[in-house]
């Protein structure tokens, strides 16, 4: 206790009047009254604390802190902290479960509420020397380790350590666009790496990348941050080579391949196009004088004004290669029908060339345009609608002959009628069973009485001329004679046609 006031140095009246020793804070004091109060006057030993405890005085001057938000600085410091009562007596008065934190500079909110008095405030600590940064308390739970300052306030908030604010990323030299806004901060600061992040494409997205590096490390040069796939290349301008018609929903490997592994493709059409070429490089490497962008079946050529064979009728929707067996620069087709045709040509050349005489190009069988009429032969009747094979069944379409046993075998007639009997001397055309002869008017031999209903087969039984059947009726009736030839052949002296048995009766009266 060396460093205490003797106690001579305290008056008489002081020793006489001290209501008892001083609290062990105070205890180097107890020898020097003065130190706390003002003789006669109570007014100012307020004055005689906040001189020793100038903290405190702070507080209560800028309102600060528990003194100074509380209303401690209205009363008497004695009202809460009173002493002579010796050496053991606390002079201050904490009871921490009633303590109202909300008069202090820290107010508990958030998952601070929740926290424990010696959770923030260590033993042995002045409760208000307790720092507030974040980081003194939570620099063990801090997993950036440090390296983003002290300041956690300027990111989280007090109501759930892992609850974050807003982070305005434009106050780096990396502004958040497009789908980076969404990104999670450990998707690009892995690891808790924070300083000298790398800013270029690759340097986070090099796993992405289609190409492999092979278009180097400039993605932004394609590639937009609203989506990875998503690009701003304009081939069009870019490249000698303007993407048109189905190239331009065309994707890159289509035409630069896998990793691009084709830098610079050719840029004319058979240098891609070659295993689509239908014609194997027989019509040369001109692709587009036929074909287009739009679609490669699709053809430009137009036959008809250039070249000299205009496809009319069946030709026009045929295959190129149906007429083209070899290529057209090499093998120039014939533009006459024979020579396309001359297989195809039942009448095996035998009527000339000129097959557009009959045909057309319509259809090879459709709409002939032979006139029959200025032939030898007119169709008419039942001729007018037969099918040309009908008659010509070869297809040769020579000449069978006129007469009609040319075509039709006498097969009811038998030559009963004579072989080169002319048919039209009794048929007609308009039907084979409508016919006509006057055996009175054509013959020698009329017919009369029984004879005029009788059918030609009767007379006639037997194959030859019928000029050069008889006609005396002993040649016909010869096995009805009754009389066994003793009268004669003249069997008309007597008989007549009507009935056999009927005698004239003028022979009966001579």
């Amino acid at each position: 206790m060396g460093w205490m006031l003797p106690a001579a140095a305290q008056s008489l009246v002081e020793k006489l009047v001290t209501p008892g020793p001083l609290s062990a804070a105070h205890a180097k004091l107890e020898a020097n009254c003065s130190a706390c109060h003002e003789s006669f006057s109570r007014a100012d030993q307020n004055g005689k604390c906040t001189a020793c405890h100038k903290p405190v005085a702070d507080d209560v001057r800028n309102r600060s802190g528990f003194h100074g938000k509380s209303n401690a600085g209205t009363q008497p410091c004695k009202t809460c902290h009173s002493d002579h009562h010796g050496r053991g007596f606390a002079l201050v008065k904490f009871t921490p479960a009633g303590f109202n934190h909300q008069l202090t500079d820290y107010p508990l909110v958030g998952g601070h509420a929740r926290a424990t008095c010696a959770g923030c405030h260590p033993a042995g600590k002045r409760h208000r020397d307790t720092p507030t940064a974040c980081a003194t308390c939570h620099a063990k739970t801090d997993p950036h380790r440090g390296q983003l300052g002290q300041a956690c306030q300027s990111c989280h908030v007090v109501a759930t350590w892992k609850t974050r604010l807003p982070f305005d990323h434009s106050s780096t030299r990396f502004a958040l666009t497009g789908a980076h806004r969404a990104a999670t901060c450990q998707a690009c600061h892995a690891g808790e790496r924070w300083k000298a992040t790398p800013t270029q494409c690759v340097a986070c997205h090099a796993k992405d990348d289609a190409h492999k590096g092979s278009l180097g490390p400039a993605c932004a040069t394609c590639h937009t941050a609203a989506s990875w796939k998503a690009t701003n290349f304009d081939h069009d301008h870019d490249t000698r080579f303007a993407l048109l018609g189905k190239h331009a929903s065309t994707s890159c490997a289509a035409c630069h391949g896998v990793a691009n592994a084709i830098p610079k493709p050719p840029k004319t059409c058979i240098g891609c196009h070659a295993k689509q070429d239908v014609h194997k490089g027989r019509n040369g490497s001109d692709c587009a004088r036929c074909h287009n962008n739009r679609d490669w079946k699709q053809s430009n050529f137009n036959h008809d004004t250039m070249t000299r064979f205009v496809l009319k009728g069946a030709h026009r929707p045929l295959e190129c290669q149906a007429c083209h067996k070899q290529p057209p620069r090499i093998v120039a087709l014939p533009v006459t029908c024979i020579g396309c045709h001359a297989a195809d040509d039942p009448h095996r050349n035998r009527l000339g060339p000129e097959c557009g005489s009959c045909h057309n190009e319509i259809g090879w069988k459709d709409h002939v345009v032979f006139d029959h009429g200025l032939t030898r032969f007119p169709l008419l009747g039942k001729h007018a609608p037969l099918a040309c094979t009908s008659c010509h069944a070869d297809k040769g379409f020579a000449a069978k002959g006129l007469a009609c046993q040319a075509c039709h075998d006498d097969r009811h007639h038998a030559g009963t009628l004579g072989p080169a009997l002319a048919c039209a001397t009794c048929h007609g055309v308009n039907d084979w069973k409508l016919w006509r002869f006057d055996h009175d008017r054509a013959t020698q031999f009329a017919l009369t009485g029984r004879h005029k209903g009788l059918i030609c087969t009767a007379c006639h039984s037997r194959p030859g001329d019928p000029a050069k059947t008889p006609t005396a009726c002993v040649d016909c009736h010869r096995q009805n004679d009754v009389h066994r030839g003793n009268f004669g052949n003249v069997c008309e002296r007597c008989h007549v046609t009507s009935n056999f048995s009927e005698i004239k009766f003028d022979i009966l009266r001579k």
